[in-house]
């Protein structure tokens, strides 16, 4: 075999495998699509979007309040996405229809609905964990539930910043409805 097709064949091996390489290392902690195939969310999100997750940013830091977040449920093994409301060490309370943190009302809500106890009412979050909404309380399977209860760090996966589609739906997701 001729050097320069050896020399060519070789560089175009390198050149995809850096690819793989670059995207892998992408989409594990910097970010990843992620498709809304719940209700939970509405009308915040809806059903078909598809959005951008950053994920680099809890590498570094903790989700905050109001952050719209990507998380693991290990029950079902699918990702959720929420809305972080209560945060380590805080006092989180479901009464009069309304969500309290720390004795005050929760402001702004996230929700048009009101926020109904579902089994426990009061929650105490403990280091590592966070208490997450869906916007549509009504509808959403969330901090509330048994089957998805107070949610460990380690779970959360990145926060959702971006929505790519529909197109007139694009920009940035913010923290607030």
């Amino acid at each position: 075999m001729d050097e320069n097709i050896k020399k060519e064949i070789i560089s175009w091996i390198k050149l995809i495998a850096s690819a793989f390489i670059i995207a892998f290392v992408l989409k594990s902690y910097i970010f990843q699509i992620a498709l809304v195939n719940q209700i939970s969310m509405e009308p915040t999100l809806v059903e078909g979007q598809v959005l951008i997750i950053d994920k680099a940013s809890y590498l570094l830091g903790n989700p905050k309040r109001g952050d719209i977040v990507i998380l693991r449920d290990e029950l079902e093994r699918k990702y959720l996405i929420k809305r972080a409301i209560g945060l380590p060490g805080e006092h989180v309370e479901v009464k009069d229809q309304q969500v309290h943190i720390n004795g005050e009302a929760l402001e702004p809500d996230y929700t048009e609905a009101p926020t109904e106890a579902a089994g426990t009412s009061v929650y105490d979050i403990p280091a590592g964990k966070y208490f997450v909404l869906g916007d549509n309380r009504m509808h959403s399977r969330d901090s509330r539930s048994d089957t998805v209860g107070l949610v460990d760090r380690k779970n959360i996966v990145g926060k959702a910043v971006f929505r790519i589609w529909p197109l007139n739906k694009l920009g940035m997701i913010g923290a607030t409805k």
